[in-house]
């Protein structure tokens, strides 16, 4: 149940492998330069490819991820990587699509992770 109006939704997304530092990193600032006033709040747990015994915790509200904490070891026998997104404004589906260009995931219409990051025609955002 949405106790806001319908412009505010909250979503999870999850992925079953460990994540590069960088996919994360990057996938992190491009959300935060092209939706950032529309990220109320995200927050989640990270397996990271480089340590993939210590999660990482994620907090961020819109422009804003905090330092991330890395915990002495996972909460339960749930490894993966589960981010929670609350936004304004934003469909999953924008989110979601960044989130599989950085996973590697192929999918029509979508650009890869190199053709987001290193394309020096793509728009940059100011903030």
């Amino acid at each position: 149940m949405n106790r806001h109006d319908a412009s505010i939704r909250a979503f999870c997304l999850t992925h079953d492998q460990p994540l590069p530092q960088r996919s994360l990193d990057l996938f992190l600032d491009l959300l935060r330069s092209s939706h950032g006033a529309k990220l109320l709040r995200v927050k989640g747990l990270v397996c990271l490819a480089e340590d993939p015994d210590h999660p990482v915790v994620l907090h961020g509200v819109q422009h804003v991820v905090h330092v991330p904490a890395i915990l002495d070891a996972w909460p339960d026998d749930d490894h993966r990587t589960r981010l929670v997104f609350i936004v304004k404004d934003l469909d999953r589906e924008a989110v979601e699509g960044l989130w599989k260009a950085f996973l590697g995931e192929v999918g029509i219409d979508r650009p890869d992770a190199a053709a987001l990051a290193d394309n020096p025609l793509r728009v940059q955002w100011a903030g």
